[in-house]
């Protein structure tokens, strides 16, 4: 308990250019990106205008996953997917965190991917240090 947050205070004292690369994402569609903990509690996100994207529900499906096998280091599922009636959700793991970006019905799911893509590969070695250290 006590490493798990150390870890998250020290990726918020390093959050402006998590902040910033999380703020980049939110175009072309993208109205939120968040970075999770593993129990959907928000570690840094950035949201556009009034929306209201449910993080604990994205973190519950990715445990979800992880707990019937289909888990990032057996290299079966690195990103999800989700299409709802008022949106689409992209999740997947970053070092022990979950990276969430949701976007409108409308975003083409290879662009929601891309920009996934994109970020989780920006972000991923900070938050691999962190949770080495």
């Amino acid at each position: 308990w006590y490493q798990r947050r150390v870890r998250e205070a020290v990726v918020s004292t390093q959050s402006t250019g998590l902040q910033k690369a999380l703020d980049q994402a939110n175009s072309g569609g993208v109205y939120a990106s968040m970075l999770l903990n593993q129990s959907g509690s928000p570690i840094a996100q950035a949201i556009l205008d009034n929306e209201r994207p449910t993080a604990s529900i994205a973190a519950h499906i990715w445990k979800l996953n992880l707990a019937s096998g289909d888990s990032i280091r057996g290299g079966n599922l690195e990103t999800l997917v989700i299409e709802c009636d008022q949106g689409k959700v992209a999740v997947g793991a970053v070092a022990q965190y979950i990276l969430c970006l949701y976007s409108k019905q409308s975003t083409e799911t290879g662009l929601l991917m891309t920009k996934f893509s994109i970020l989780r590969d920006h972000i991923a070695p900070p938050l691999s240090s962190i949770v080495e250290s």
